[in-house]
């Protein structure tokens, strides 16, 4: 894999997986949250190619939304786009794509960034025990449906969903603690930014400008190769 991890030796490095369709200003700001709270060397960013909980069909093909990912994180060096899934010819699980970057880069203080929707789900991914042996989660709180958790302030920082959000994570650790597979994590503190992948694509079917939702650079390539113009391109 390139992208200038060589020599990482004993550095702290985040995986960051997602399907990126497309990559928006929320996970840029998720991975910055990231990098300066844990003061990371690194993070490695990972397209999902077939994501085991979506229909691969639905989405924009792969090389677009790798490309999306490495357009849109280019002007930050502690960022890398990982190409590692781009032979994959089944399901894209965690456990195969951390087992590969242990090869690649080892000796390596491992942390994977998720949301807090998706850590939810922990306990159910496969392999679940070596993952959360190897890595500390890095857990972005998220407003998920059902949440009291209040309003957000003008800082867009919630003290409510950052309780939350540490509740059901405590509840994930519980469950798996109870199966004798302890699992590190903490909270993010990242501001709650109302942007996601399916409104970009809702906004690109209906012609309203994304501007200012994605990089400019994802805007421009988006918009040249007409991407999500229709369902049929999601």
């Amino acid at each position: 894999m390139k992208g200038g991890c060589e020599g990482l030796g004993t550095q702290k490095v985040a995986v960051f997986g997602g399907t990126f369709d497309p990559v928006h200003l929320g996970h840029l700001l998720i991975a910055q949250t990231a990098s300066s709270q844990m003061d990371l060397d690194r993070v490695i960013w990972v397209p999902t190619r077939y994501p085991p909980h979506k229909c691969s069909q639905s989405l924009v093909e792969f090389e677009h939304r790798l490309e999306m990912v490495r357009q849109a994180i280019a002007d930050n060096p502690a960022f890398v786009v990982s190409p590692v899934e781009i032979n994959r010819t089944g399901s894209s699980y965690a456990i195969q794509t951390f087992i590969e970057l242990q090869a690649l880069y080892p000796a390596i203080q491992w942390y994977w960034i998720v949301g807090a929707d998706a850590f939810q789900t922990l306990p159910k991914w496969q392999c679940r025990d070596i993952l959360a042996a190897s890595v500390e989660w890095l857990v972005a709180p998220r407003l998920m449906r059902g949440s009291a958790a209040g309003e957000v302030g003008e800082t867009g920082w919630s003290d409510g969903i950052y309780l939350e959000t540490q509740i059901l994570c405590q509840q994930v650790a519980n469950h798996l603690a109870h199966t004798s597979m302890p699992v590190r994590w903490q909270v993010l503190q990242s501001p709650l930014v109302a942007v996601s992948s399916s409104l970009i694509r809702q906004f690109c079917r209906e012609h309203r400008s994304i501007r200012y939702l994605v990089p400019e650079a994802v805007r421009i390539y988006i918009e040249a190769e007409n991407l999500y113009q229709s369902e049929v391109d999601r």
